[in-house]
């Protein structure tokens, strides 16, 4: 006696290959979205400190993160860390010049910075 799979059957079973790229897939997948939810609360943070110093809405806030990061073809992650460093180490700006001659000078250091990470 000779056993067949039905059409679904062998249509829902994977060969080795596949399941190997499905689980690589997946183990990217997985990584990526340990990277991203590592970095959002250090996000958040430099957000919000754009937004109390510029008078910002959380997305324009963003969206200086972002131009500063793709300007600086560096991650976002590390521009809002360096926004919170200093802003933890030197305070907050105290009037819009400065915080505006900040994201200047933190522009620069970042595209300086492009080769060394």
């Amino acid at each position: 006696m000779t056993l067949t799979l039905a059409g679904a059957d062998q249509a829902s079973r994977k060969t080795p290959a596949t399941s190997t790229t499905d689980t690589e897939r997946l183990q990217r997948e997985v990584a990526q979205l340990r990277d991203k939810l590592a970095g959002q609360p250090v996000i958040e943070q430099a957000k919000g400190m754009l937004m109390q110093t510029f008078g910002l809405s959380s997305e324009q806030a963003f969206d200086v993160l972002r131009v500063l990061s793709q300007d600086s073809n560096v991650r976002l992650r590390r521009v809002a860390c360096c926004v919170v460093d200093y802003w933890t180490r030197c305070g907050p700006r105290p009037d819009f010049d400065a915080a505006a001659e900040f994201l200047q000078t933190l522009r620069t250091g970042l595209r300086a910075t492009v080769g060394d990470h």
